[in-house]
């Protein structure tokens, strides 16, 4: 297993030759460090360097000195972003040879509203990730531009992985052909939410599910969860679909699972009660159905600690690569974080 330096070192230098004083080495050790250790701007990077040198030194050469924040930002507005996201990919493999094989892939995008700038005409950042149920890590991401949208990302992130017998589960804007055929089209399986974005679909399996659907019978699972002065009741209906009701081009699904979420809470007297639909393509007897549903929510908790703990959305650089470079360093440390067990630390 190579080590850190390792893979650093085999990074290809986007700099011409004769312009080059720092080692690439020095400058991209120093970057991601800097970053897990705290630092949310290029000059906090070169603090946290400046007061880290001589442990710097014992990792990478830093005989030419600590570089100013434009030499890193310069950097890492040349270095691509796919490239970069290769490497610090290998970095989190290197480190887990083991991984568990993947049963459940959870993808969805997210903004990152401080990369938006009306003056400039630069519109927020979206990067789409594709999240390891089984291993609590990224397996890739992507990033949307100003002629796509997350519906045609998701396949191009979908080509990145194998998912060869896994379960991929996306949320509502992942219903339609172009996202359900990239998923068949790996050879793998869906869960997606229905919505009203789908009207003829949704509100066929919405009758279907009420006249038929929701019987006790198909209840494959019901619990309690309760925190916060609430108390939320969750049943799970799974029950298979008739073909004639499918969209015609939908013919892969053939389950639906309709959710029934109860609400109450110690601060009111009003009791609430919603209903949520999902397709896939397993058979209704599948025992992991509502596990796939509960757990795709590991990805929205990933997005939320991006956002509360690395200060995410207030990030304000604007130049495309750099930006979107120090966005994958941060989820980079998350994944690190997250794919570790801190013992006596409750796991989030």
């Amino acid at each position: 297993m190579l080590d850190v330096t390792g893979l650093l070192e085999q990074f290809t230098d986007p700099r011409e030759d004769n312009k080059v004083t720092y080692p690439l080495l020095s400058l991209l050790f120093m970057s991601i460090c800097g970053v897990c250790s705290g630092a949310e701007t290029w000059g906090q990077i070169v603090t946290w360097a400046e007061t880290h040198q001589s442990w710097l030194h014992r990792y990478v050469d830093m005989s030419q000195g600590i570089p100013s924040y434009s030499t890193i930002r310069r950097l890492f507005i040349l270095v691509k972003p796919d490239d970069f996201q290769g490497l610090l990919q290998d970095i989190i493999d290197s480190l887990h040879p083991n991984k568990k094989p993947e049963d459940h892939v959870a993808i969805d995008g997210k903004a990152l509203r401080g990369s938006r700038c009306h003056i400039k005409k630069v519109k927020a950042m979206q990067i789409v990730t594709a999240l390891s149920i089984e291993n609590r890590f990224s397996l890739a991401a992507v990033k949307t531009n100003s002629k796509s949208n997350e519906i045609t990302s998701i396949p191009v992130l979908l080509a990145l992985l194998e998912l060869e017998g896994a379960t991929v589960s996306v949320d509502a804007i992942g219903c339609n052909d172009t996202v359900i055929n990239a998923i068949l089209a790996q050879g793998a399986h869906y869960m997606i939410g229905l919505n009203k974005n789908q009207p003829t679909l949704y509100e066929a399996v919405v009758a279907y599910a009420n006249e038929k659907g929701t019987h006790l019978k198909h209840l494959v699972s019901d619990g309690f969860d309760k925190g916060h002065g609430r108390c939320v009741r969750r049943r799970y209906f799974a029950f298979s679909l008739p073909e004639n009701l499918c969209a015609s081009r939908m013919t892969s699904i053939k389950t639906c699972i309709a959710v029934e979420r109860i609400s109450s809470s110690k601060h009111s007297n009003t009791v609430t009660s919603h209903g949520h639909y999902y397709i896939t393509d397993h058979n209704a007897d599948h025992p992991k159905l509502a596990s796939y549903i509960r757990q795709h929510w590991e990805i929205e908790s990933h997005h939320w600690l991006l956002d509360v703990h690395l200060n995410d959305d207030n990030d304000k650089k604007y130049e495309a690569n750099s930006a979107e470079n120090f966005a994958r360093m941060r989820r980079f440390l998350l994944d690190l974080v997250k794919s570790k067990k801190w013992p006596g630390k409750k796991e989030h």
